[in-house]
């Protein structure tokens, strides 16, 4: 029995919901490490959009380089505040979250408000596959400084 089973077999939706606001709100103050105990080495995330318009878009594969995507997003914005929503899951199948942020560009200051939903698909108590949702022309916008020029 692995140690992400023993966790999770079990829970309650209020449980999950308990855990996953937990790891959320760690991975929005840059505490990746809590989130990655529960994906499988070679596990699979996507952030939904350009890399060239945000780095940390795209697919990335195993844990090293699902940590350098959210370290990648951190150096561009801080996530000021991290709320979960909702919570629907059917372990140990899938899992989805709606969430919602204040996001701040570091570089321009700019602000937005971001809701999105994250699509979670597990294997033996471990996510293998991540899909992150959400509006990423407002993410752009915010490289857009009080003279409209792209920073």
């Amino acid at each position: 029995m692995n140690d992400t089973k023993k966790i999770l077999e079990g829970l309650t939706h209020e449980q999950y919901l308990a855990l996953a606001r937990d790891i959320y709100v760690r991975r929005a103050r840059g505490d990746n490490e809590p989130g990655l105990v529960f994906f499988a080495d070679n596990a699979t995330y996507r952030l939904i959009g350009s890399r060239d318009l945000i780095p940390a878009a795209g697919v990335r594969v195993g844990k090293d380089e699902i940590r350098e995507a959210w370290r990648a997003f951190d150096v561009d914005f801080e996530i000021g505040q991290f709320e979960i929503d909702d919570l629907v899951v059917e372990m140990p199948r899938m899992a989805y979250i709606s969430w919602r942020m204040k996001l701040k560009n570091r570089g321009t200051h700019a602000e937005v408000e971001l809701e999105g939903v994250d699509r979670l698909r597990w294997e033996n108590y471990r996510i293998v596959d991540w899909t992150r949702y959400f509006d990423t022309a407002l993410v752009v916008a915010l490289r857009q400084g009080d003279d409209g020029n792209s920073h």
